[in-house]
């Protein structure tokens, strides 16, 4: 018989994300059953605990943590779960998202996966976005006053490939996701998903937490990256 263990979740992001791990009955908007409930139901031994919080994106998280003022410090989680969707929002109001935009996104993003490695020990998630939007008719791009929600998130999910890739972190693939069920009817507005939407993202969760170990006897797997000396 399995030990009883607890996993501490700590989610950071927008209320979308939050969504895909919370039940209605804690504090989210989508869901009968959260990750932990899904947990609980699949693995008896083992009980989440969430924190979740809302983000600012990804500068001002890496701002608290070389502060120290973060409460991720504090609450010492076994796996942070950030999301790119407040970043992609961040980009609103360009006419073309540039690569020296994209590439500032991605340093701050690998900061932060660094300091939490170094300051909290925990796994990192990282959420992907759906790159629908169903109110964007586009079908020319030039001469935008503003870049569409769709063409940011599809630049910020491919920037976040590298990262993972670099650093070791695992992708939480909302686009995909959303995609399988299709996304007409599963997403509400831009990066705002519907019940069913939620349910798939939450168990996607709840299979990379498998993957890593966290629900076995056994050692967790170590996140390791191409860059040198990530883990």
């Amino acid at each position: 018989m399995s030990e009883p263990r607890t996993v501490k979740l700590f989610v950071k992001g927008n209320p979308a994300i939050a969504d895909c791990v919370l039940a209605v009955a804690d504090g989210g908007r989508r869901l009968d059953q959260g990750v932990a409930g899904r947990v609980a139901r699949a693995f008896p031994a083992t009980t989440i605990e969430v924190t979740a919080e809302p983000s600012r994106g990804f500068h001002a998280l890496r701002l608290d943590l070389e502060s120290r003022t973060s409460t991720l410090i504090e609450s010492r989680p076994d796996v942070v779960l950030l999301s790119i969707a407040d970043d992609v929002a961040t980009l609103a109001g360009l006419a073309t998202v540039n690569e020296e935009a994209v590439a500032r996104v991605r340093a701050d993003l690998v900061a932060v996966v660094d300091l939490i490695k170094a300051e909290v020990g925990a796994h990192v998630l990282v959420a992907n976005v759906s790159t629908f939007d169903p109110d964007d008719v586009t079908s020319n791009y030039h001469g935008l006053s503003e870049e569409p929600f769709s063409l940011r998130a599809h630049r910020l999910d491919l920037m976040l490939v590298g990262v993972s890739h670099e650093t070791g972190i695992s992708i939480i693939d909302v686009d995909r996701c959303i995609a399988e069920l299709g996304a007409s009817g599963n997403v509400a507005g831009p990066a705002d998903y519907a019940p069913p939407g939620c349910a798939a993202v939450a168990d996607e969760i709840v299979r990379v937490l498998e993957d890593y170990g966290f629900f076995d006897e056994r050692s967790l797997v170590a996140q390791v990256g191409a860059r040198t000396g990530s883990a």
